[in-house]
Formats: structure tokens, C-alpha cells, sequence
């Protein structure tokens, strides 16, 4: 399936400039049974893309209309049968070549729409069904694109019908030098495309892709991704700047998941993936102003919140703790201890240390605490600091030792003791535990590596077995998978952190 899209896709492309996101989303859309509104000004290959889409069906037929305030329904589902409304008294329409009888079908200027059609719309998108007269028809309608150069206007009763359109995206002009060039250079553009016949869906091949879809699992990091979004998004309607909030019903919630699926189906893979998640990127937004966010929610949600959660170590943490306090509690006694400090004296606003049985007893304490040398030239004061002199003095912890400046004779220096304060504090002493307790936390190390070593396996295998699949995703940009590839690394790291942690606790209780 995934090589029949490719070709498909660049058969749908031919001769056409920056459109292939917006293709690929028709596509995707259509088969996914989607509909998708384009948003963008006229002459930027909207109706376009339409046509093309419908060339993916064989026998496809398409219908499209440019709405305005005076269409009716009979434009769009056809005119009364005027012989069975005479003849039988019924009123039906004649829907053959019109809305309810095409597979693809291209409605541009869609808000111009009136609320007869508009409420017709509603059924026809959501259950593919059609009522016309008394009976409802099932209609073979794939996929409905969608056109204006405007968002619906708030106030005219256009919510639920927006809410129809799963994919919402905007088209621009040509913005590279180089295409427009070679657009200009274009003689025609081919409304029709090339399509080869084999790579064609049929009715039945077209019906089987959908029970495939429905089939398609949705793995527990893709939900958990989903739920941080809907947080997001909480988050950002609760703020009061803004004004416009981001309306998401259940209903639309379950046509993102199953478009998701669809890019999953198309890509060859059982379940969805979180390169898939990025498609949500076109799905949440109602104002042009939250697409910023909208983008940045996903990613952040793919990022932080995808294979982390897969590869949760959240328990780890909570076993590594408990084992840490245990080592703590068995291993190590806080004992009470004294210690002395020099006394601080707080004389004249000037702060000083007492020297014991000495005459000049004061010091400055500033003076004291810069002595660095072992020979230096303090001035000592009198009991009562009005008398001074200078000694020579060398210190260790609490003592001074001292030699008078004047006296050329004496060589040896006089140890002073200087008056203390005691203090305490606490001492952490480590000691071995019994051989018993050290065998109960091997065994818990043992069993920790085990496990880590285990998720560690796991991921591994799941990066071996997904990267493929992550990496080349037809509907996403590698640069965006690369950052769903960067979860995997980043839950992969984390484990090898954890598995660190674990060793070098082992290695230092047994240094006890």
C-alpha cells in the first residue's frame, strides 16, 4: 500500500509548485472518508487538487460549485423530478451528476452557503447519507474538499458545519523564486492527472481500506499524547487573553484518531505511531492566531510525553529512593559533637577577639582572620584600648602565638590560648552494617539492573523494529519524526542514567 501511495502521490503532483502537503492531506482525507477545508485566496490550485483527487477512483466521478448567497439546493443536490412530484406526488430530486451521485466533490465559497444547504451538508459529511423526499440514499461520497478565503463567521449558526472538516489547512501562493519561475514557464496546467490505471482504487478495493483502518491499533503512547493535548488546550482556553477558545468535541475527537489510523494504514503499519501525531497539527485549530500553539502543544505532547510514558522509570525512582534511605539508616549514625570558636567581643562598634593571660589582651578580629603569613606585624590593645603595641604573630585554630616587635633578643614566640564560645553541631559517622542487611540490598540492586535492563531491551528492539516505520512517514516531514525518534532517544538515555545510579550506589556501600 505504502509504494501504491508514493506513486500515486507523485502522479498527483505532476506539473504542479508546493502543493504536495496539501495534496497529500486531500488524499489522506478522502481515503480516511474525511473532509477537509482549505483556506486561502483565489487562484492557488484548490479546485484543483479536488479534480485531481477523484482520478484516484476508477469510474471516479466529482462535482463541484462555487457557492454564493443566492445558490439554492437544487445547484448542489440536483433539481425537483417534476414528472414524479405531478405523476406520484413525490418530491424528490433528480441527483444524478450532482453532489449526492460524486465520489470526490469540491465545494468553494463554502459559508456562502444558505441553512437549507448548510443542514443537508451536516448528514451528507458525518453518515454519507442523503434525504431525499421520503427515503434516505446512501452516497458513494469519499471525500468532500472544501474552499474560502475566509474563516466562517461568528454568529450565523456555521459551528456545526465547520466542525465537519477534520483537516483544516492553508494554501498559499507560490512563495520559491525558483517554482514560480517555472510555473510562469508553464504553457497549461493539466486539471486532470496522469493516474495509471493499476494504482486506481476500486469500490470494492476503496471498502475493504476501510475495515483495514478500523482494524488499525491505537498503541498507549499515542493516547497518552492525545490526553496532554487536550490538557493543552484546557490550559489555553482557561487563559482570559484568549478570547477565541479551541472548541474540540468527542465526535471530532474520534475522526482525528481515525485519520491518524488512516496515515498509519497508508504507511504499512498495524498501529499508529507518534510521527502520525503530527497530522494533529491540521485538525485542532478554529483561528488562524492558534496555529502557533496548536503546533507547539503537539510537539511538546510527541516530545516529553510519548515513549516516556511508554518506557515509564517512574518506579525505578521510587524503588532507587527507598533503597538509598535504607543504606542511610543502617549505615550511618548522626552524632552530637562540640567545637569551639574565638569569642567575638562587640567593644566601641568594633568587633575583637580576647587573648587569655596577656596584657594587651584585644585583637582586631578582621586583623586575626587575615593573618596568612607566619610572620607578620599585628597591633594588640590594652583592657581598656587605650594603649597599643605591635607584636609578631603566627596563629592556628583558637590560639595566637606572639613575639614582641622590640625585643631582637628573644627568638622563641609565646603560645596564647584565645577565649572561646562552644558550639555543636552534628557528625555523620558510616559504619558497615551486618553481612545480612548488604546481602538484602545486592539482592535489591540485582533486581533493579534486571528490570532496567529489561526496559533498556525494550527499547532497543522497539527502535529497531519502528525506526523504519518512524523515520519515513509519507504524510509527515522527516524533520518532524526526527523529533518523535528524539522521545525514543531521550527515554533510552534516561533508563542508562538510571542504570548508572544503581551501579555507583552498589559501589559505595560496598566501600563501608
Amino acid at each position: 500500500m505504502k509504494e501504491r501511495i508514493n506513486k500515486l502521490l507523485h502522479q498527483l503532483n505532476q506539473n504542479l509548485f508546493e502543493r504536495e502537503e496539501a495534496i497529500k492531506l486531500a488524499l489522506l482525507a478522502t481515503l480516511s472518508g474525511e473532509s477537509i477545508f482549505f483556506l486561502g485566496p483565489p487562484g492557488v490550485a484548490k479546485s484543483l487538487i479536488s479534480r485531481r483527487v477523484k482520478d484516484i477512483f476508477k469510474d471516479g466521478t466529482s462535482f463541484e460549485y462555487l457557492m454564493n448567497r443566492f445558490s439554492t439546493p437544487d445547484e448542489i443536490f440536483g433539481p425537483i423530478a417534476i414528472s414524479k412530484l405531478k405523476n406520484e406526488d413525490k418530491y424528490e430530486r433528480k441527483v444524478q451528476s450532482y453532489l449526492p451521485t460524486a465520489d470526490v466533490v469540491f465545494l468553494d465559497e463554502i459559508w456562502k452557503a444558505g441553512p437549507s444547504i448548510q443542514n443537508a451538508l451536516l448528514t451528507v459529511i458525518n453518515e454519507k447519507k442523503y434525504r431525499n423526499g421520503t427515503q434516505e440514499i446512501d452516497i458513494p461520497l469519499k471525500g468532500l474538499i472544501s474552499a474560502s478565503n475566509e474563516l466562517p463567521a461568528k454568529g450565523e449558526g456555521l459551528e456545526a458545519l465547520w466542525d465537519r472538516f477534520i483537516i483544516r489547512y492553508i494554501v498559499e501562493n507560490i512563495t520559491n523564486e525558483d517554482n514560480f519561475n517555472a510555473f510562469l514557464k508553464k504553457s497549461t496546467i493539466d486539471i486532470s492527472s496522469t493516474i495509471d490505471e493499476d494504482l486506481k482504487f476500486s469500490k470494492e478495493e476503496y471498502n475493504q481500506c476501510q475495515y483495514e483502518i478500523d482494524t488499525i491499533n491505537i498503541p498507549d503512547e499515542v493516547l497518552r499524547v492525545i490526553s496532554f493535548i487536550r490538557y493543552s488546550v484546557a490550559e489555553y482556553n482557561a487563559k482570559e487573553e484568549n478570547k477565541a477558545k479551541i472548541y474540540i468535541s468527542d465526535r471530532r475527537w474520534k475522526k482525528i484518531v481515525r485519520f491518524l489510523k488512516t496515515a498509519a494504514f497508508l504507511n504499512d503499519r498495524k498501529e499508529i505511531n507518534l510521527g502520525d501525531c503530527f497530522l494533529i497539527t491540521y485538525t485542532l485549530w478554529d483561528e488562524v492566531e492558534q496555529i502557533d500553539f496548536v503546533k507547539e502543544a503537539v510537539t511538546i505532547a510527541i516530545k516529553n510525553h510519548g515513549y516516556s510514558y511508554k518506557f515509564d522509570i517512574t518506579a525505578f525512582e521510587e524503588q532507587i529512593e527507598k533503597l538509598k534511605l535504607d543504606i542511610k539508616n543502617n549505615s550511618q549514625i548522626t552524632k552530637k559533637v562540640e567545637y569551639f570558636v574565638p569569642k567575638v567581643y562587640d567593644i566601641n562598634g568594633d568587633k575583637y577577639y580576647k587573648i587569655e593571660g596577656f596584657n594587651y589582651p584585644y585583637i582586631e578580629k578582621s586583623d586575626f582572620d587575615n593573618i596568612k603569613s607566619d610572620r607578620i606585624s599585628i597591633t594588640l590593645y590594652d583592657k581598656n584600648l587605650w594603649h597599643s603595641r605591635g607584636y609578631i604573630v603566627k596563629k592556628s585554630e583558637n590560639k595566637i602565638f606572639l613575639k614582641d616587635i622590640y625585643d631582637y633578643n628573644r627568638e622563641k614566640y609565646t603560645e596564647y590560648d584565645l577565649e572561646v564560645d562552644t558550639k555543636t553541631k552534628e557528625v555523620i559517622e558510616t559504619s558497615r552494617p551486618d553481612k545480612r542487611i548488604i546481602a538484602d540490598w545486592d539482592k535489591t540492586v540485582q533486581n533493579l539492573l534486571t528490570e532496567i535492563d529489561e526496559v533498556i531491551d525494550e527499547i532497543e528492539i522497539y527502535k529497531n523494529k519502528d525506526e523504519k516505520g518512524l523515520k519515513d512517514n509519507l504524510f509527515v516531514p522527516k524533520e518532524l519524526t526526527a523529533l518523535a525518534e528524539e522521545s525514543v532517544n531521550k527515554a533510552l538515555i534516561e533508563c542508562k542514567k538510571t542504570k548508572a545510579i544503581i551501579i555507583q550506589i552498589k559501589e559505595d556501600y560496598d566501600k563501608l
